[in-house]
């Protein structure tokens, strides 16, 4: 059973789950228990400890630096309040701390007592099980944090008052944790719960935890307060049992995603920790390791499959931690695959240093990620991470060319610099498997200083919303058809363009809606982008293109107030304050301070559809978003829209557009009066036969 490779068991699993019980798969599984054969040959020497965290060394430069002492003070202040009394060590797992939310508000719960939790906004009480073993996952989380701070004051001043308060905690961790039992957070137990955890709901808490203690047990092991009974049980009981009960069931994750990469950091800084020369290797060598996951789960573009940024540099901070240990135990790993994940961002930001927000993200930007690029700039010796290092959010990002990230399936737009740079990002790549949208050929803008179309990525994982709106393809700025969601599927990237007066590209796909065809052509210059969107298909259906742009949208004369709904499915029914009408119009939204400018969308050759105008919802809850939306019931349509991100309403007086359709291979002519004079813009949407890098088809003439 040895010789079974771990991604069979994981597919035979996955197959069969409707047929053998779970018990059958964890008994094939811990027939394979052992440690796999290290397929690298470098030696590893153990330095004396400590060793994780810090060295003896960086220790001491640590107390000889005036400049930190405030910290060692403020961290002696916690250390001496802490040792004052015995920590807290909960005496059960805890559950999911998503679950520790409002879910009418999402908002955090606030505890009154163990067993009593008050939502801070609408004053509901919370005295149900789920969550108070939620709270129990925080209090985990505390004690993990005070038993570093407490470890790190015993190895900065070598007063085992502190080491023996950890001490008395890890020995009452390493008693517990044996007869915890095994949930996961949908309420199954023992052997059932395969993806759960004992002092946590699921593996990635337990190695994200474990980490910790590790670290805080390496500062600490060598304090005259340790017996040699203390030392093993500990180890035994508590580190190692946390690390080979996730190793046992990793298998069950799948080893594509951003949990086994914690994983890996677990193995790899209780390996260190412990000396454990074949632990420290699994992290890098196992069937799912850090160099399987550089393989299978890093783009070509240096970003993460999942997509968004947040669990892109959540991935990032763990594979931190396995080359941070693999260094001290003179293990150098300097994979270009792996450094790549440091540039990726770099090209994804949007030029104010913010991220679109993609797939299961949350808003964040590069300013938030500075401490990966101080780190990388030294460990990988790059002059460019150093630089990045230094950003800071008064200073505009140098805005670099338009890209296409082919692998990641994302088109970077951009034109200008400063105040005056603009950029339309486009999603029609990976779906991003777990974490991924029914999203294909969703637009993002940033003009004007901000951004202006948005993703809302995924608000919390806490609320209702974030299956009935973020999971949504209603909730991006594309296309829904017959009112439902798309498929999760990978589009086409057709043609690609960054030329002197614009940057262009055309994406498609024939996969998101069977039986339709969906293409969107954009042309970005520095004062407008030019969005046109195709729809064919052999059945009608109510196709419905739709923008959340920010700002405050003028009232227009061609809506009236609607007291009907949209819909109450698929995220139509988050669609509030309803207008509607019909015809060709102009749509203006102030957006305020600073600058009091504008964003302007002219929709032509609209005749035929009927327009709705109202709010969504942005990156949370009480984020209210104005939405356009445009629905025509045919087979086939063409939207055409035309941004004005030049701020001023009065910069472009006038747009049209005609449809020139031959056998189906439609030619769009756009005729854009500006105050600086007119401009032309022809797209043609039919694909060519054979495409390559003369297939260009745009004409511009400014």
């Amino acid at each position: 059973m040895a010789g079974i490779k771990p991604a069979l068991l994981c597919y035979l699993q996955k197959r069969l789950a409707g047929i053998i019980p779970a018990l059958l798969c964890y008994l094939l599984l811990a027939a394979t228990s052992t440690l796999a054969a290290a397929t690298m040959t470098n030696s590893i020497a153990f330095p004396a400890r400590p060793r994780v965290a810090y060295t003896a060394a960086e220790l001491a430069a640590w107390t000889n630096d005036p400049a930190r002492k405030p910290a060692l003070d403020a961290l002696l202040a916690r250390a001496n309040s802490l040792a004052a009394t015995n920590l807290y060590v909960p005496p059960e797992g805890g559950q999911w701390d998503f679950y520790y939310a409002c879910p009418k508000d999402g908002a955090t719960l606030s505890a009154e007592s163990l067993a009593r939790h008050v939502c801070p906004r609408c004053r509901a009480v919370f005295t149900d099980e789920r969550t108070v073993a939620a709270y129990r996952t925080l209090l985990h989380n505390r004690l993990n944090d005070q038993c570093h701070d407490l470890a790190l004051a015993y190895a900065l001043t070598g007063d085992v008052k502190y080491a023996e308060t950890v001490r008395q905690a890890l020995l009452e961790l390493a008693r517990l944790y044996p007869s915890w039992e095994r949930h996961d957070r949908w309420g199954r137990k023992g052997l059932l719960a395969v993806v759960g955890g004992k002092r946590y709901c699921h593996h990635l808490s337990e190695a994200v935890g474990i980490i910790k203690m590790a670290k805080a047990y390496d500062m600490i092991v060598e304090a005259p307060c340790f017996s040699p009974e203390d030392r093993a049980a500990i180890e035994k009981d508590f580190l190692r049992a946390t690390v080979e009960e996730t190793r046992r069931f990793e298998y069950f994750e799948g080893g594509r995603n951003n949990h086994q990469t914690w994983f890996n950091a677990s193995y790899a800084v209780v390996g260190l920790a412990l000396g454990d020369e074949a632990l420290l290797r699994y992290a890098n060598d196992g069937p799912y390791g850090l160099a399987w996951q550089t393989d299978h789960s890093v783009t070509e573009d240096g970003l993460w499959y999942e997509g968004g940024m947040a669990y892109h540099f959540y991935a990032l901070d763990a594979i931190v931690e396995i080359l941070k240990s693999f260094d001290r135990a003179g293990w150098p790993v300097r994979e270009p695959r792996i450094e790549n994940l440091f540039a990726g961002p770099l090209q994804f930001a949007y030029p104010d240093g913010r991220f679109p927000v993609i797939n299961d993200s949350d808003p964040s930007s590069l300013y938030a990620y500075t401490r990966f690029y101080e780190w990388a700039g030294v460990f990988f010796t790059n002059p460019l991470f150093a630089a990045a290092a230094r950003m800071k959010p008064d200073a505009p990002l140098v805005q670099g060319n338009s890209q296409a990230m082919r692998d990641a399936g994302l088109v970077f737009l951009r034109r200008g610099q400063g105040s005056n740079a603009v950029c339309a990002v486009v999603d029609y790549g990976q779906h991003g498997e777990a974490h991924g949208h029914p999203d294909k050929l969703n637009l993002m803008l940033f003009a004007l200083g901000r951004e202006l179309a948005l993703d809302p990525g995924r608000i919390s994982y806490s609320v209702p919303e974030f299956k009935t709106w973020a999971r949504t393809t209603l909730a991006h700025n594309t296309v829904v058809i017959g009112q439902k969601d798309q498929a999760p599927t990978t589009g086409c990237l057709d043609y690609f363009e960054d030329a002197p007066d614009y940057a262009a590209c055309r994406v498609s796909t024939d996969d998101a809606y069977p039986g339709h065809t969906l293409k969107r052509f954009l042309v970005l210059t520095d004062r407008f982008l030019v969005d046109v969107f195709s729809v064919a298909g052999k059945k009608k259906a109510a196709l419905d293109w739709i923008v959340h742009a920010r700002g405050a949208p003028e009232a227009n004369p061609l809506l009236l107030p609607c007291s009907d709904t949209l819909g109450d499915t698929n995220g139509y029914q988050h669609l509030k304050a309803l207008t509607t009408g019909k015809g060709q119009a102009c749509f203006t939204f102030e957006l305020g301070q600073p600058n009091g400018s504008t964003l302007r969308l002219f929709c032509l050759g609209d005749e035929a559809s009927t327009l709705y105008s109202g709010s969504g919802i942005g990156y949370q809850l009480s984020d209210n978003v104005p939405f356009l939306l445009r629905r025509r019931t045919d087979k086939s349509a063409v939207f055409i829209t035309l941004f004005d991100l030049s701020g001023q309403a009065t910069l472009i007086t006038n747009a049209t557009a005609k449809l020139t359709d031959n056998a189906g291979l439609t030619k769009v002519d756009l005729l854009i009066e500006t105050a600086q004079g007119p401009v032309t813009v022809t797209l043609n949407l039919s694909d060519p036969k054979k495409p390559d890098a003369t297939y260009k088809p745009v004409r511009f003439n400014p």
